[in-house]
């Protein structure tokens, strides 16, 4: 686990700043800007807000890595529990507009890494990856994106989504770089300014 660290901290920065790009040029809303996260938290908080990316029989058993401090040149994640189903959910990137938590799974952090390095993804399988706070960018704009979830598809799969758009205030799934080699599938759950409730069903009689 730690001599991966440093490679999916700077992939996860490296799309951080790619979503602020290309919500630009997908045409996300523009609301007005708000507090924005902070580091400046214990890491029962952190783990907590961690944990609200995903559906709870995932993050239960998945472990918990906190972001670098400015001041660490290295760029080193640090584990804030340990977890056994190869899931890494990670709490606010610091100075964003709104809470923007995310799980991934292994595949997922696999075609990170090789985008960053500038590399066939070599992708088999389906990644997955949980933003069901949602996420906001910061740039000459503020822009959100509601709760959704985000797949990768097996390389050479991508003319399966060429039907499907860019963003747009319905709701619909959309892509998220949809010139790139291998574009994400976003799939909204809720809009922008909506949050997901999760009620526990009745018990049957």
């Amino acid at each position: 686990m730690n001599c991966r660290v440093p490679k999916i901290v700077a992939v996860s920065l490296l799309i951080a700043s790619a979503n602020s790009a290309i919500a630009q040029e997908d045409g996300f809303p523009q609301p007005t800007p708000s507090t924005l996260t902070s580091s400046d938290r214990p890491d029962a908080w952190k783990i907590e807000n961690a944990l609200s990316a995903g559906p709870k029989f995932i993050t239960d058993h998945a472990t918990v890595m906190d972001w670098p401090s400015a001041q660490d040149k290295e760029l080193k994640m640090r584990v804030l529990r340990e977890g056994s189903n190869g899931w890494i959910c990670m709490p606010d990137r610091p100075g964003k507009p709104r809470h923007n938590p995310m799980c991934a799974d292994q595949t997922m952090m696999k075609w990170m890494m090789a985008i960053r390095a500038g590399k066939k993804p070599n992708i088999d399988r389906i990644g997955i990856s949980y933003m069901l706070q949602g996420e906001g960018a910061v740039g000459a704009d503020v822009r959100f994106a509601g709760p959704h979830v985000m797949l990768i598809l097996p390389d050479g799969d991508k003319d399966a989504l060429k039907d499907v758009g860019r963003y747009t205030p319905s709701g619909a799934p959309y892509l998220f770089g949809p010139s790139s080699p291998s574009p994400l599938l976003i799939i909204p759950v809720a809009k922008p300014d909506e949050d997901i409730v999760i009620r526990k069903a009745p018990a049957s009689e």
